[in-house]
């Protein structure tokens, strides 16, 4: 019975459609440069040599690069700028600060900057966007969340969102899979979408398959005037298939029906012994009857005339 089902789960997994979710886990690496440079300038440097200033969306960003920084105790530009003293704030990318880290208020200044000499945490300062200083440069940031989906036997499509300043950026995907062995396939990305799309064929029949994705370009190097390849840190995948699901679905259901099973014996007896108490509390009862009305046929009734004399 067992192996009959297991023949047909295999079956069934070429018609089983999955959704695998994984989200990056880790920042895209940042870089310092200790150049003093206005704030255009500086962006100007770090789109050629990088993709873009520096994009902190989260907390989490801003105090991985400020621990990075504290060393240092310098002042440097982030990708933070504001059309003027009245709109929001606006990292480079297009999204809007969410955070408030600000050291003082300064309404007439339109750049940010990032003060890691200062003592507490609120490090963020508005500055004038020609004065110079050091800078921080965005390297390239992976798919923040990747979907797998069979198409196939053997076969996965690979979807992912594309971020608003790499979308401005040429630049390629590593999609590495690995199974017994390990292979990675190269995809460009030029189009300007916001969305990418790759199909991956010739995966063997094992259970599960690992997949990473990682964003890279190349650069001219800022030191040597050579290529560089950036590459940022792999989204990773853990793909299953239909077999090695159900088998781990159904392996516990087995387990809990044998359980269940091995209670049958001490039930049945327990069962057997509690209806014998019933049988014996039944019979003794019966006889406790017999005895009374044996005794009440025992006692003689008195006579008429002597209760009418009492």
């Amino acid at each position: 019975m067992f192996a009959c089902e297991m023949q047909i789960l295999l079956r069934l997994a070429v018609l089983v459609v999955f959704l695998v979710v994984a989200v990056a886990q880790i920042p895209s690496p940042h870089f310092l440069f200790q150049r003093h440079m206005s704030w255009s300038k500086a962006r100007e440097f770090c789109q050629l040599h990088y993709v873009d200033l520096a994009v902190l969306n989260t907390e989490e960003q801003y105090f991985a690069v400020l621990n990075a920084t504290l060393a240092s105790k310098v002042s440097f530009w982030l990708g933070l700028r504001r059309q003027s003293s009245l709109s929001n704030w606006t990292w480079v990318n297009g999204e809007e600060l969410k955070y408030t880290h600000w050291y003082r208020r300064n309404y007439r200044s339109l750049c940010a900057s990032m003060e890691s000499m200062l003592d507490k945490d609120k490090k963020m300062l508005a500055r004038f966007c020609d004065e110079p200083h050091m800078f921080v440069c965005q390297g390239p940031v992976a798919p923040q969340t990747v979907k797998a989906a069979s198409v196939g036997n053997g076969q996965l499509n690979l979807s992912w969102n594309i971020s608003a300043f790499m979308q401005m950026t040429p630049h390629r995907y590593n999609v590495t899979t690995c199974t017994s062995t390990c292979d990675t396939v190269l995809h460009s990305y030029t189009n300007g979408s916001a969305f990418m799309s790759v199909n991956i064929s010739s995966l063997t029949s094992a259970p599960e398959t690992f997949i990473q994705v990682a964003a890279f370009l190349v650069r001219p190097d800022a030191v040597t005037g050579g290529e560089r390849i950036l590459q940022s840190d792999p989204t990773t995948l853990h793909y299953e298939t239909a077999d090695s699901t159900k088998q781990h679905n159904v392996i516990p259901l087995i387990l809990k029906l044998l359980q269940i099973v091995s209670l049958v014996p001490p039930l049945w007896i327990l069962y057997r012994i509690i209806k014998k108490g019933f049988e014996l509390d039944h019979d003794v009862s019966e006889e406790l009857r017999s005895v009374e009305s044996v005794i009440i046929d025992l006692i003689p009734e008195k006579p008429q005339e002597l209760a009418e004399k009492g």
